[in-house]
């Protein structure tokens, strides 16, 4: 059961509005610690992980204990995204995006599923009516492009309609932010938003992608000065100029991805369901498998302090990768719980985030060559 709440996350993300969640404080708990987390960030000194029921935990002693902050919905959160040792955000399911201004402590709500799905709405219409216009006015050349791009128009309005009517069931999967003020959020069914103010304000910028169907876009990251995300059904887009516009890569897999990372130093990997996992020396143009020994999804990553990559899943899977793209280290947990995030702290060593909660593992440091 516990298998199948964390795949529900990514993989089949419908979790529909739960009654007055929206609008229902996180209950402070002394189990939040023990409780499904999604996400784990180092901020400044301190640790800050989301998860299930809105729980927000920090840690200012290296993960050895936490305490619980003040959040005002009750709703799964997915992922954060801090640009500063006060100023952060959080999305999650209903469509929810949060905000705290000192360090995690207190949040705000910015924004929910019933108010995407009005921007969505408004965008659909508004993107049909240009479609209309530009097949109007389009030469007998243009013509076969142009009715595309009305056919998809149409598409993305009755999807609008559609959850106007079922109400706050899409997810946030995703967060960045390039300064205090502009960021973009992904999720899935394909959403997309950007803010230029903090997140008071968001603009759907679907048509920036070129996903026409839709597919959940699991996970943005920065990474080498570019922008990454990736999708379901193998989709990995990548933006030069901070969001303004992407490239449709050309994917290894045709499964889904659900996170992207890499080391600052020309590595890039990305990986999925089934032990998938590519690695990329050459920005995404061309990609190599990494063999992770394994059939069981990857559901995330980070960047060790040697420049390696840890790439963490079912089973308690843990996965080391140099910078070359070579498996130097694979095992798993001791207790063999799915782990979806992790952070190096030291001297403690891995603090991962998953079924279960948090979990401290010893430093991978001297792991290089263990299999």
């Amino acid at each position: 059961m516990a298998s199948a709440l964390l795949i529900g996350v990514w993989a089949c993300p419908q979790a529909y509005a739960q009654g007055d969640a929206l609008n229902t404080p996180s209950y402070i708990s002394e189990l939040a610690p023990r409780s499904l987390l999604l996400d784990v960030r180092q901020v400044g000194d301190r640790l800050i992980a989301v998860g299930e029921r809105g729980h927000i935990i920090i840690s200012d002693d290296q993960g050895k204990s936490w305490s619980q902050s003040q959040v005002p919905v009750r709703v799964t959160l997915t992922a954060s995204f801090f640009i500063n040792d006060s100023k952060g955000w959080a999305v999650g399911h209903d469509g929810v995006v949060l905000t705290t201004k000192d360090g995690g402590l207190t949040w705000r709500k910015l924004l929910d599923g019933y108010q995407a799905n009005e921007l969505l709405l408004d965008h659909a219409r508004q993107l049909k009516t240009t479609a209309e216009q530009a097949l109007e006015n389009a030469s007998e050349e243009e013509l076969p492009e142009r009715e595309v791009d009305l056919e998809n128009a149409e598409y993305r309005l009755y999807d609008a309609e559609a959850f106007m009517k079922e109400g706050a069931s899409r997810p946030l999967l995703g967060i960045w932010f390039k300064n205090e003020n502009e960021g973009y959020i992904v999720g899935a069914f394909g959403m997309f938003l950007h803010t230029q103010d903090g997140g008071n304000s968001w603009r759907p910028v679907v048509e920036r992608l070129d996903n026409p169907d839709g597919f959940h876009l699991n996970a943005i990251r920065r990474i080498d000065g570019q922008l990454f995300i990736v999708a379901e059904a193998g989709g990995i887009f990548r933006s030069d100029d901070d969001g303004e516009s992407w490239t449709l890569l050309e994917s290894p897999y045709e499964g889904s991805f659900f996170g992207v990372t890499g080391n600052g130093q020309g590595l890039l990997v990305v990986y999925g369901l089934r032990g998938h996992a590519f690695f990329s020396l050459d920005r995404g143009e061309s990609w190599q498998s990494v063999d992770t020994h394994t059939d069981k999804t990857i559901l995330g990553s980070t960047r060790l302090n040697s420049g390696r990559v840890l790439l963490l899943g079912y089973g308690g899977r843990m996965i080391v990768v140099d910078k070359s793209g070579n498996v130097e280290f694979n095992q798993h947990a001791s207790n063999r719980l799915p782990i979806v995030a992790a952070i190096e702290v030291r001297p403690a060593g891995i603090v991962t985030v998953g079924i279960g909660g948090v979990h401290i593992h010893p430093s991978l440091q001297d792991a290089e060559g263990a299999k």
